[in-house]
């Protein structure tokens, strides 16, 4: 005989497995909803691990994986901030009329706040700025640092001298003002602005140059100075300064901590001393740990974790291994000794690999890394390789990237197609050739003044920051092409090329822009478009 049914028990059964299979599904949810609050990403660090499946192969050119394209009032440098269906962005005031044998100078930036679902824009704001930026210059402008958001406001930012909270209607509640070293002392600066914000906790941090002559920092010098988020009062100022050319770092040190690497170097006669790195306590501004370098500039992303950072240099082939914990100098890691080097023989169509060669003895190069090309993954350095040009000579090798193992000291270049055409359809790669790009806007104005902002990116100019997302790097040039690596691959050769892809026509498009990822779809923007790339 059956036991007498217990309507009470059964029913809150099922209320207990309603209750565990929402939960269950809310966290699956959960764990495929990726955002992307600022620059570099969710972790500070450029790289994301996610469930969702990640697009490597497109095209705008063809369609390929592309779900939308929109048009941008105008171009822009900033990174693509997302959280949940609203994309932030900044562009440069709008051009509608150039003026012949005048320079495209200014100073003001809009905010965008976009659809996800289709890119059109939601809301605009007008950011002013003091201090005039060139439009579209290869080496930053007042767009460049990216907006940061913890999901209920956003800030963004003009590197000409605004940092403005918003809620997500576009309700400003904030605003912040300050003026940029343009100048000091006699020496002139170009305006290259390459810092990116983050946002921690209470606080998001923006680069400030210090106007006082008060003794407590260094008159004309950039600093980072944390804002209270919620209302714009100043936090701190950091105990060390950094030049306006480095990219600073958010990671967390060996006891937990949130700490910021600031870096200092630079050409044109950047002033703030010693060259090396400071790193930056959050939650006071209080300097951990100072590392001066003997060698080496602050042009890269200020790459750190909790065991060591990786100082950089442009010409005397080595970076630093620092450990995080102390500031020490724990070795320098040779860029050019026992290196296999893969170039890419066009006749043969095939790769050629010289192994264990010293570059710089046998093939008479230094190794340049290109400036803020840098990332880490799994304790393997990769960045792009500055070709030989009108600014330095020897160096290379041309169009490859590096890969250092920084445990072993083993290092490897791999030689990579400069762009691609298509002919009825089949897409094949150009090698080992020179390009050019136009700076067009939208309306077809050429709005850059600097013949340098429309080669290839692989000599003598600021790229995107690359990201990496479940071990696959995305690489960006000047050329509007995105570069897709294999990061877990054991040897450094063809097998980790996974391709080129484009994001607009040969010639035609242009971008120094960083892509981004959210929701299992990859963001990108050029001078014209905002894009939306995703499996089809």
């Amino acid at each position: 005989m059956l036991p007498p049914f217990n309507t009470t028990r059964s029913y809150n059964s099922i209320i207990i497995l309603f209750v565990l299979w929402i939960s269950f599904s809310t966290s699956l949810d959960a764990q495929n909803m990726d955002f992307w609050p600022q620059p570099a990403g969710p972790n500070g660090d450029w790289t994301l691990v996610t469930q969702n499946q990640v697009p490597t192969e497109f095209s705008v050119t063809t369609g390929k994986n592309i779900l939308w394209k929109a048009e941008l009032p105008e171009g822009g440098q900033s990174g693509i901030t997302i959280w949940e269906d609203r994309i932030f962005l900044t562009v440069m005031k709008p051009i509608f009329e150039i003026e012949e044998g005048k320079g495209i100078k200014g100073a003001d930036v809009l905010a965008l706040c976009v659809d996800a679902k289709d890119g059109h824009i939601i809301w605009q704001r007008a950011l002013k700025g003091s201090v005039n930026s060139e439009y579209m210059y290869g080496f930053s402008d007042s767009s460049t640092p990216g907006p940061v958001t913890d999901g209920k406001h956003v800030w963004f930012y003009n590197a000409s001298g605004n940092l403005s909270c918003f809620d997500f209607d576009g309700n400003l509640i904030w605003d912040r003002t300050w003026k940029p070293v343009e100048e000091l002392e006699g020496v002139h600066f170009p305006f290259n602005k390459q810092f990116e914000p983050y946002v921690v906790d209470n606080l998001v941090i923006n680069m400030e140059t210090y106007w006082k002559k008060d003794g407590h920092r260094t008159f004309g010098w950039n600093y980072l100075y944390a804002i209270d988020k919620s209302t714009g009062i100043q936090i701190w100022i950091s105990e060390d300064g950094l030049t306006h050319y480095n990219t600073p770092f958010l990671s967390k040190t060996a006891e937990g901590k949130s700490a910021i690497m600031i870096g200092r170097g630079g050409h044109h006669g950047v002033p703030e001393t010693p060259i090396g790195y400071s790193l930056i306590d959050v939650e006071t501004g209080k300097r951990i740990w100072q590392y001066e370098a003997d060698e080496g500039l602050a042009l890269y992303n200020a790459t750190w974790n909790k065991d060591y950072s990786v100082w950089y240099t442009e010409s005397q082939n080595v970076v630093h291994i620092v450990d995080s914990k102390t500031g020490e100098l724990q070795r320098k890691v040779s860029l050019t000794k026992n290196a296999d080097v893969r170039s890419y023989d066009t006749s043969a169509r095939k790769y050629i690999v010289q192994e264990n060669v010293d570059i710089q003895k046998d093939l008479g190069l230094n190794v340049f890394p290109a400036w803020y090309s840098n990332i880490i993954v799994d304790d393997k350095l990769f960045f792009m390789c500055f070709k030989e040009g009108q600014y330095r000579k020897n160096i290379g090798p041309n169009y490859a990237i590096g890969r250092v193992n920084l445990k072993t000291g083993k290092v490897a270049y791999l030689e990579v197609p400069v762009h691609m055409d298509y002919k009825e359809g089949t897409k094949s790669y150009i090698w080992n050739t020179e390009l050019t790009t136009e700076t067009l806007n939208v309306r077809g104005l050429d709005v850059s003044n600097d013949k340098r902002s429309q080669r290839d990116g692989w000599h003598w100019n600021f790229n995107g920051n690359p990201i990496a997302v479940n071990g696959k790097i995305f690489f960006t040039t000047m050329l509007g092409v995105v570069y897709c690596i294999n990061t877990s691959t054991n040897s450094f050769d063809e097998s980790a090329f996974i391709g080129l892809n484009d994001l607009g026509p040969k010639g035609k498009t242009w971008s120094v822009n960083s892509p981004s990822f959210a929701n299992g779809k990859l963001y990108h923007r050029t001078l014209m478009h905002l894009i939306c790339i995703g499996e089809q």
